[in-house]
């Protein structure tokens, strides 16, 4: 089994720190070897969360590097409505829901819940520079 490289870091949620996650976030997916339509995937999964979980406080993202897939925690995250949303992957018609945008660009995700009721979304991005 190959090594599995990890790497973490804390954010504020704050709009304006966005860009700077979505940076690092493309250099981990660099890091694995994602072609380029796959780190633009991962990058656009993590920032959609972070959008909706709105811009009060401090998220852990944390990514484990396995062969050519990448996984992916976010949390905690304190919007009870995020953890609703993604138990619902079609959400209303004519919507582009959380879940429909997570499940075009990520192989898969989960929710858990963790102490004091938050939560933290799991993703798996498989990308080995085949995009």
């Amino acid at each position: 089994m190959p090594p599995v490289d990890r790497i973490s870091f804390e954010a504020p949620l704050a709009g304006a720190f966005r860009p700077m996650v979505r940076l690092i976030v493309g250099g981990v997916a660099e890091r694995a070897d994602f072609g380029f339509e796959a780190m633009d995937d991962l990058q656009l999964a993590v920032e959609r969360l972070l959008v909706e979980a709105g811009s009060d406080g401090q998220v852990v993202l944390s990514f484990e590097l396995r062969g050519d897939a990448i996984r992916t925690r976010v949390g905690p995250l304190k919007e009870r409505g995020l953890a609703k949303a993604l138990q619902d992957p079609e959400g209303p018609p004519g919507t582009l829901s959380l879940g429909r945008i997570l499940s075009t660009v990520v192989d898969s995700y989960g929710v858990e819940e963790v102490s004091g009721g938050d939560i933290v979304v799991r993703l798996e991005k498989v990308g080995g520079g085949s995009s």
